[in-house]
């Protein structure tokens, strides 16, 4: 009995569980969390804009440019369009200017739509412009690349100038006494030189922008024949058999705008109108601003009276202005 009894006992003690609660500092919080996911995203949008950075073209920077300074202007206007990033679709539900008189609502915008349209405009003259430069650059780069590690070119690379322009891509090449590109007092094209623009009608011909020409002389009297033949003649005959050393290259005969003697008129040096380095052809590949300013000045001369070259000339010749 005493047995059960002290069974009993045993089984009425109370038991006392002791559980632990751990607390951790506020840096073992979810805080963190947020606080990296922030950093993360920050990265992956510096990393994103230097791979756009990296990615796009120079016209492409301009427009993005142009949108986040005003994106307005290059919304659509009328057609249901958005000036939004993300075009989510459709028109808003409430229509700007709804119940207005719509001639005042006119007369509002017109000022907005004329600004508008000419910072457009401008926007598409400078994109058309570095589009130009871009081109006339990798055009530079080939003529250069032509002459780089060839012995027989190399009297090229002392004597010409290659350099991108106001009017479009200019090369000079100078007359040298070791190295004339022209026989003495004559029009006749030496076998060098008439090689190298062999070769360079293949590069030029590869775009589309016309080319002038312009040959020069030093200021040395050319002869004693009464003034019948003079620097005017021989700069302008020396341009002519550029042109003519072109085509045989492969350049088509239309390509060119302008074949012009300027005599000794301008010197490429000032101080020293005799020396023989004045003696050089400039061929020039035109941008479009240049070739639309000689087209507008070619129909104000015949506007003028001014008969066409294609009247004065028999075919096949270039015209030649003094």
């Amino acid at each position: 009995m005493e047995f059960w009894v002290s069974i009993l006992e045993k089984s009425e003690q109370t038991i006392v569980i002791k559980r632990v609660k751990k607390g951790g500092g506020g840096h073992h919080g979810g805080s963190w969390k947020i606080a990296f996911a922030d950093f993360a995203l920050a990265l992956m949008a510096f990393f994103l804009v230097l791979w756009l950075i990296e990615s796009t073209t120079d016209l492409e920077k301009m427009v993005i440019a142009g949108y986040f300074s005003d994106p307005r202007s290059l919304a659509s206007t009328g057609d249901g369009g958005t000036p939004y990033v993300l075009d989510m679709g459709g028109t808003p539900l409430m229509l700007p200017n709804q119940g207005m008189n719509p001639a005042v609502v006119r007369d509002e915008e017109e000022p907005y739509v004329e600004a508008s349209n000419e910072l457009e405009n401008l926007e598409m003259v400078e994109m058309a412009r570095l589009r130009q430069v871009e081109m006339l650059e990798s055009l530079k780069g080939q003529v250069e690349n032509l002459v780089a590690g060839n012995q027989a070119f190399e009297w090229f690379d002392e004597s010409a100038t290659v350099e991108v322009t106001e009017d479009g891509l200019s090369i000079q090449i100078v007359d040298r006494e070791n190295r004339p590109l022209f026989a003495l007092g004559s029009s006749e094209m030496m076998p060098y030189a008439r090689q190298v623009l062999w070769s360079m009608a293949s590069i030029l011909e590869r775009v589309p922008n016309k080319i002038s020409i312009y040959g020069h002389t030093d200021s040395v009297p050319f002869g004693d024949n009464g003034g019948q033949y003079t620097n005017w003649e021989l700069s302008s005959d020396r341009a002519n058999s550029a042109r003519r050393a072109l085509v045989e290259g492969g350049l088509e005969y239309e390509r060119f705008a302008q074949i012009i003697g300027m005599g000794s008129s301008l010197p490429l040096y000032d101080d020293a109108p005799e020396d023989p380095a004045n003696r050089r052809i400039v061929i020039m590949v035109l941008n479009e601003l240049a070739e639309q300013r000689i087209q507008e000045g070619t129909r104000d001369s015949e506007l003028n009276g001014v008969a066409p070259p294609d009247e004065v000339l028999p075919d096949g010749e270039a015209p030649e202005i003094f």
